[in-house]
């Protein structure tokens, strides 16, 4: 069994926003894949698209089953539950193409007692020179998300880090994902303090450590985490305990 572990939290080009992310001129849509297990699904499927290319792209296509290690770094490992088809494809210019991913047993059958989580990886195999340069390889990676009836549970509260600089722990007590995008510290009368830019995922019952660079640390009552969800466009708000 082979485990790749990501200490920086990103790999092979993540792409964790929910609406469709182009990369030059290639799009894959959608980003995130869920498979519920409702009215017996167990597949779903993703388009990969090309527009004004000039040449061929060929890719590989790998599965991990995803977990996060106690600090939060991702940890994936070489699965064959989750089946992909095709597992290798050539993407003509101006072209479309379909990948299915669904599992052989239904979900139910799974037992699952959380959220299942996985990463598909698509790695181009580079083409030869072409006579106006070399050419770059775009890999990048999906997550996959299984299951149904499941919520996440966010805890978050200020700490300091090994070299004693401040940090916010977010920590995830419930049985689904949480996604972390662009958020902002803010006091008891909504004054933002701080914003962050981060895009990352707190896996169930694993937390994450989010650098506060240049935080004042004076005022510590009343902090909340607001961001604005991707889905619903609206603000989402836990409070900051002391600690």
């Amino acid at each position: 069994m082979r485990t790749v572990k990501n200490k920086s939290g990103l790999l092979f080009a993540l792409l964790t926003l929910i609406q469709p992310v182009a990369h030059a001129d290639l799009t894959i849509s959608p980003v995130q894949l869920y498979i519920s297990g409702e009215r017996e699904q167990r597949s779903t499927t993703a388009n990969l698209n090309t527009k004004n290319e000039k040449t061929d792209r060929a890719y590989e296509i790998s599965v991990f089953h995803w977990s996060q290690d106690e600090q939060g770094n991702d940890v994936l490992t070489a699965d064959h539950e989750l089946v992909v088809n095709p597992k290798a494809l050539i993407l003509k210019p101006d072209s479309n193409k379909v990948i299915r991913f669904g599992f052989r047993q239904p979900i139910d059958a799974m037992n699952l007692k959380q959220e299942g989580t996985w990463r598909v990886k698509f790695s181009e195999i580079p083409s030869p020179l072409q006579k106006t340069g070399m050419s770059i390889a775009l890999n990048f990676s999906i997550p996959v998300f299984v299951g149904n009836g499941f919520k996440s549970d966010m805890a978050f509260h200020l700490a300091k880090d090994a070299e004693n600089k401040p940090v916010l722990i977010a920590k995830n007590n419930g049985t689904a994902h949480f996604q972390m995008t662009k958020f902002s510290i803010q006091d008891a009368t909504n004054k933002t303090l701080k914003d962050i830019d981060i895009m990352k995922y707190v896996l169930s019952g694993r937390q994450v450590s989010i650098p506060l660079d240049g935080f004042n640390t004076s005022t510590l009552k009343g902090l909340k985490f607001v961001m604005v969800s991707d889905t619903s466009k609206k603000s989402v708000i836990y409070d900051i305990a002391e600690k």
